[in-house]
């Protein structure tokens, strides 16, 4: 196995292990019933969940019924609740134009092409798809945390966070349009349990005072698909002009009256 087969092995491994954390559950937890009020409102044939576990599934609320994992992990394939595809991060092993709505947890940040990862999911997705990306938010507490604990490579903090205005940006120059976005999870990113349920009362002032802060967001965007309307050539106006340099007489009639 090679080198970077071996680091990207032991950054799923390292990121698994934490969402088994107390405060992973608490933030899937958290998670799950942001997405349960967003995918039972969107439809199709196929859905696909594409991140870096297959233990965790973020389509459970969806009513499409072809349900799909593209994850990073060949060990966690028995363990996948659906079914489940092995694949390498910048590449979906998935036609074109297939998919009708794509949901991204915490991929983006952790990819070392985020740009080409985006790429791909808009080539899968068909028009008027979906994708929900799911990340942490650096204007929160979490990013606080990131700034002092990036170093030390443990998760989650090894991530590479993203702005969402900067995700907004790249959407855009994909023809994409965010319909909606949301903040949550206003607690401290903290491992003792005890602490967290203490503070919880910060999880319902925060969206109320500071909405925008939340540890961790949510986009949903829409594939626009940009219609096509024919060019009317302007013949009467084009068989005036002769590219000999002389002019084309526009009747007969004034032809006559050079005779």
């Amino acid at each position: 196995m090679s080198s970077d087969n071996m680091q990207t092995l032991t950054l799923r491994e390292k990121l698994s292990n934490w969402f088994a954390s107390p405060l992973g559950q608490a933030v899937y937890a958290e998670e799950i019933e942001q997405i349960q009020d967003i995918l039972p409102n969107l439809f199709g044939y196929h859905i696909l969940q594409y991140g870096y576990s297959a233990r965790l599934n973020y389509l459970a609320a969806s009513r499409i019924s072809n349900k799909t994992i593209l994850f990073l992990d060949e060990a966690e394939i028995h363990n996948a609740v659906t079914a489940a595809i092995h694949t390498r991060a910048e590449e979906l092993p998935i036609a074109t134009d297939s998919i009708d709505v794509i949901v991204m947890p915490h991929i983006l940040e952790y990819s070392k092409d985020p740009h080409k990862l985006l790429r791909e999911m808009e080539r899968v997705l068909i028009g008027d798809g979906y994708v929900v990306i799911i990340g942490i938010n650096p204007l929160s507490f979490w990013g606080l945390w990131h700034l002092f604990c990036c170093w030390w490579g443990e998760m989650p903090w090894r991530a590479h966070l993203i702005f969402i205005s900067r995700i907004k940006d790249w959407l855009s120059l994909l023809d994409f349009e965010v319909e909606k976005t949301r903040y949550f999870f206003f607690l401290p990113p903290l491992r003792n349990q005890n602490i967290l349920a203490k503070l919880m009362p910060l999880e319902r002032l925060g969206r109320y005072c500071w909405p925008v802060c939340g540890g961790l967001y949510m986009v949903v965007a829409k594939k626009r698909v940009l219609p096509l309307n024919p060019i009317k050539m302007q013949w009467r106006t084009k068989r005036h002009i002769i590219t000999s340099g002389t002019i084309e007489p526009t009747t007969r009639g004034s032809a006559k009256n050079y005779e």
